[in-house]
C-alpha cells in the first residue's frame, strides 16, 4: 500500500507541477510588454510558491480520489486495517513529497537577489521557518483525510476545512495571542524578549500543538464511526463537531488581523 500511495501522490504532484512551465513564458511576456523589472529568479520563486500551495491543497483534496473513482471507498474503510495504519499510508507519502517541494522552494527563495517579489508575501512566509511549513503540510493533509472520510461532495466540509487551512496559512496563531497578552500585562520589550526566547521552532511547536488538538477534536468522532455509519451521517457529525474549532480558528485569525498592523511581530 505504501508504494501505491506514493505512486498516486507523485502522479498528482506531477500533474499540478507540469503547469509550472508557464512561469518562464509569463516572464518572457512580461519582459517584452510590461517591463516590471522583476528578475527571472523572482518570477520562478513567486510561481513556485503558488504551485507548492496548489499542490498541497490538491493532494489533500484528492487523497481518496482513487478509491472514489473505483467505487471502493466504503470497501477500503471496511478492511481490517487499523485506523492509524490507514492514516499513515495516506498521509506520509504526501508529506514526504511536499517536504521536498518546500525544500526546493527554500533554495529558490534564497537565490532571489532582491526583495522585489510581488506575490511572495501573499503566498508563503518563508521567515516562519521550515518546521512551521512542514507542520502546515501535515495539517493540510489531515484536513484532506477528514474530507475523504466525509466525502469530497460535501460542500460544508469543503468550506469549513478550507477556511481552517486559510486561518493556519495566514498565521492566525496562538502565539500572537500570547505575545499580545505579555505586551498588555508588561511592556512591548517583554513581548519581544518572549518572542525571541521561543524562537521559530518553539512558536511553531506551540502553535501546532493547538492546531492539531483542534483538528483532532473534529477527527475523533469520525475515527470511531467511519466504517460503521454512512457518509451522510459522518457529514452531520462533522458539522456538529466542527463548530467549536471553526470559531476558535476564526477568532485567532481575526485577532491576528487586528493586532498585526500595530504589534511589532517578529519571526
Amino acid at each position: 500500500m505504501w508504494i501505491r500511495e506514493l505512486k498516486e501522490t507523485i502522479r498528482q504532484t506531477v500533474f499540478i507541477m507540469a503547469f509550472f512551465i508557464l512561469i518562464p513564458l509569463l516572464f518572457l511576456a512580461d519582459q517584452a510588454v510590461y517591463q516590471t523589472g522583476l528578475t527571472f529568479i523572482e518570477y520562478m520563486s513567486n510561481g513556485l510558491d503558488l504551485f507548492i500551495l496548489i499542490t498541497a491543497v490538491y493532494l489533500a483534496y484528492n487523497m481518496f480520489k482513487a478509491e472514489e473513482r473505483d467505487g471502493a471507498t466504503e470497501y477500503l474503510l471496511s478492511l481490517p486495517i487499523s485506523r492509524w495504519n490507514l492514516l499513515k499510508y495516506k498521509i506520509i507519502p504526501r508529506i514526504a513529497v511536499l517536504t521536498i517541494l518546500f525544500l526546493i522552494g527554500v533554495i529558490v527563495n534564497d537565490l532571489r537577489i532582491s526583495d522585489g517579489s510581488v506575490l511572495g508575501s501573499m503566498l508563503i512566509n518563508w521567515r516562519v521557518g521550515l518546521f512551521y511549513l512542514v507542520g502546515f503540510i501535515g495539517f493540510t493533509q489531515i484536513c484532506g483525510f477528514i474530507l475523504g472520510l466525509i466525502g469530497r461532495e460535501s460542500w460544508s466540509a469543503r468550506l469549513i476545512l478550507l477556511s481552517i487551512m486559510i486561518c493556519v496559512w495566514q498565521l492566525g496563531t496562538i502565539t500572537v495571542v500570547i505575545d499580545t497578552l505579555v505586551w498588555k500585562l508588561f511592556d512591548i520589550w517583554a513581548a519581544i524578549r518572549f518572542s525571541c526566547w521561543l524562537g521559530k521552532n518553539g512558536r511553531a511547536l506551540l502553535d501546532f500543538s493547538v492546531f492539531f488538538s483542534l483538528i483532532w477534536y473534529i477527527l475523533k468522532p469520525l475515527w470511531s464511526i467511519w466504517d460503521l455509519k454512512p457518509m451522510r451521517v459522518r457529514e452531520i457529525w462533522f458539522q456538529k463537531r466542527a463548530i467549536l474549532p471553526m470559531l476558535v480558528f476564526l477568532l485567532l485569525f481575526i485577532q491576528r488581523l487586528i493586532v498585526y498592523p500595530h504589534f511589532p511581530y517578529f519571526w
